[in-house]
């Protein structure tokens, strides 16, 4: 596969262990990663490719990449035929032709929209790419997440989005498309218009209203100066007056065919062309350049896995020491949150499909779930890598569950390593209810753990419950609202 294919291999991996909310423990992929002794960027695409789940993204890949072929071979017969037809229309049963209209049908849409994207590309060059190549691109997308039948297919196009988004990609393939969408219209035109008029006799003329003789005259002559300047004849101004509405005698059939032709092909076909080929070398530097974001959290909980000499990070600490008529820390309700909300689920009850949790109002950037010592050690690695503090971390915790040493010697893991605010989430009440556990002892056994290992706040909510009082509560302090604030 190319560089490219690789990444979003890569990419599909990432997203698919971020939906699951752990590492996938390929031990063999591993190794090779680090057999690699490369960067971490191409450790972390030889560890995707080797596994299995990145096997089976490459093979999803490469039919979705078929289908776009033949999508994409469609919509290009479509515009060679739309320009055959527009020809058509032009040169219907009437022998008589127009040549304003005639120019007008042909080339004035697609002009204006060449000058359009000239304005765009020029005022937002992170924007644009065509609206044509974007609606292609989408149409492109939808059918084929339709049509491919295999599981992988809505992951594999969702990494492929996220990576057209990232250094210009997804703009220029947008223009390629958008630019050689249009060739191939102006190709039918040109086409279907030289056709036509190799079998029948057709006679041009013009009429204007609004603007002079003479500045009809100039006008056609700045339209065939490109063709003037190969030596191509061209209608001169005797007999552009002679072609007026109204005038005996039909005068320059052959220099008006030229003029028609020359004007589909210089102001229509090749600087579409021109442009299909600039963005199509403009695509391949981007691929060229686009490296993984290493900064996300499914990448980064991989850099100790993936090192040279990986080694467990587990605590090795005594035991707490005898906690008798200890109290929680009071702590009063804390200020709104201003920056990311990183979360981590610490042996949840809940059901891997369900991971990462919703919350209407919070929009919170998933560590992972720490359910072993891997899963510890790789959301701590992502915690790490993290260069600016955070603006909290919560630590989602299951009331369902006892807190143990391991729970505790996490926080105090999840503490050492992050310069903000770490907060434990009691969820799950509703299993410990259905158990007929003592809820205010098991509330309070957590508060001593988070106590204990020095965190600074402990909240119980529910997250299937909006109404609940430490839900609310949650939403005020980090939710979007409160980050504007």
């Amino acid at each position: 596969m190319t560089p490219f294919r690789q990444r979003l291999v890569a990419e599909a991996v990432r997203l698919e262990e971020d939906r699951l909310g752990r590492i996938l423990d390929d031990p063999a992929a591993d190794a090779r990663a680090r057999e690699a002794g490369v960067g971490f960027e191409q450790r972390l695409v030889h560890r995707a490719g080797a596994m299995a789940l990145g096997r089976r993204f490459a093979g999803t890949l490469e039919g979705l990449n078929q289908i776009r072929f033949w999508l994409l071979l469609g919509a290009g017969v479509l515009a060679v035929f739309a320009g055959i037809g527009s020809a058509a229309a032009v040169f219907g049963q009437d022998a008589t032709v127009n040549i304003g209209w005639a120019l007008s049908a042909l080339l004035g849409l697609q002009v204006l929209m060449l000058l359009l994207w000239i304005v765009f590309t020029l005022y937002r060059p992170k924007g644009g790419g065509g609206v044509l190549g974007r609606a292609a691109l989408a149409v492109v997308h939808a059918l084929g997440r339709r049509l491919s039948r295999r599981p992988e297919s809505a992951v594999v196009l969702s990494a492929s989005v996220g990576l057209l988004r990232r250094g210009g990609l997804g703009r220029w393939i947008a223009s390629a498309l958008t630019h050689g969408l249009w060739a191939l219209f102006c190709l039918g035109a040109l086409v279907g218009a030289a056709f036509a008029l190799s079998v029948r006799q057709y006679e041009f003329v013009w009429g204007t209203t609004l603007l002079t003789e003479g500045s009809f005259v100039a006008l056609v002559a700045m339209l065939s100066a490109p063709a003037q300047w190969l030596g191509w004849p061209v209608p001169d101004a005797e007999v552009v007056r002679a072609s007026r509405i109204g005038l005996e005698g039909a005068v320059g059939r052959e220099l008006w065919s030229g003029l028609l032709l020359s004007s589909i092909l210089f102001y229509g076909l090749l600087p579409r062309a021109v442009l299909t080929l600039v963005s199509l070398l403009l695509v391949r530097r981007a691929a060229g350049r686009l490296r993984l974001d290493t900064s996300l959290p499914g990448y980064a909980r991989l850099s100790d896995r993936l090192a040279s000499h990986a080694h467990s990070i587990g605590v090795v600490d005594p035991s707490p020491p005898e906690t008798a008529g200890m109290e929680p820390a009071s702590r009063g309700r804390p200020a709104p949150v201003h920056g990311p909300v990183l979360l981590i689920g610490l042996e949840l009850e809940r059901d891997s499909g369900d991971w990462p949790p919703r919350l209407a109002g919070v929009d919170w950037i998933t560590l992972g779930r720490a359910d072993d010592r891997s899963q510890r050690r790789d959301v701590l690695s992502a915690l790490r890598a993290r260069d600016a503090a955070p603006g909290v971390v919560l630590v989602l915790c299951s009331l369902a569950r006892t807190p143990d040493r391991g729970a505790e010697r996490f926080f105090a893991a999840v503490r050492e390593q992050t310069r903000g605010p770490v907060w434990a989430v009691l969820d799950e009440g509703r299993t410990l209810a259905a158990r007929g556990t003592e809820h205010a002892g098991r509330v309070r056994q957590w508060q001593l753990a988070g106590t204990r290992a020095g965190l600074d706040y402990v909240l119980e909510i529910d997250l299937d419950d909006q109404r609940h009082p430490g839900t609310r509560e949650l939403v005020e302090l980090v939710g979007q609202g409160a980050a504007e604030g």
